[in-house]
């Protein structure tokens, strides 16, 4: 029986992606052959690896999301969602552009490159980790963290952080 050009395209998409997590070692729950996604049911760590990108497209993730000390640039293939906390600290990064939408715990991007926190989730449930990058504002910060604010520079406490929030919504006025 002949495939057609869509089953061959889930199957090849399928196949690379089993590859991918039978190397990384996490587990696949859902394949998403509409955007080229995987949903994954556990934690993904990619840690120290040596990745200058995320191998392959995630869309939700149960567990952690873990890729720090490599050489990535971009979080593009980062997961949209992730039950618990996502790491993408000690890598070459000046952007969170594609950083998830939801993050269930911390948020960790610390010693970067970062010149803006544009693109990192709106409301952090857990700590938020930005310290050691080259940030000069914080245009694009969350609105909301519930855990800890952690930059070790200019905003030094969460305190700081919402009196700089209240300054930005008088000057949008």
């Amino acid at each position: 029986m002949k495939l057609s050009h869509i089953e061959f395209e889930e199957k090849l998409f399928k196949s690379f992606a089993d590859k991918i997590a039978e190397e990384f070692k996490f587990k696949i729950s859902k394949y998403n052959f509409d955007d080229s996604s995987i949903d994954v049911d556990g934690d993904v760590n990619l840690s120290h690896k040596k990745l200058t990108s995320i191998p392959i497209k995630f869309n939700k993730v149960t567990g952690y999301f873990n890729c720090p000390n490599n050489e990535l640039t971009s979080l593009k293939g980062a997961p949209l969602y992730i039950d618990s906390y996502f790491d993408c600290s000690y890598n070459k990064l000046t952007s969170l552009e594609f950083s998830p939408k939801y993050v269930g715990e911390d948020f960790r991007c610390y010693d970067n490159d970062l010149t803006s926190l544009e693109g990192c989730p709106k409301v952090i449930n857990g700590n938020f980790w930005c310290h050691s990058n080259k940030l000069d504002n914080l245009y694009g910060a969350p609105e909301i963290i519930r855990g800890k604010w952690d930059m070790k520079k200019k905003y030094e406490s969460y305190y700081e952080y919402q009196r700089y929030l209240l300054v930005k919504k008088i000057e949008a006025l």
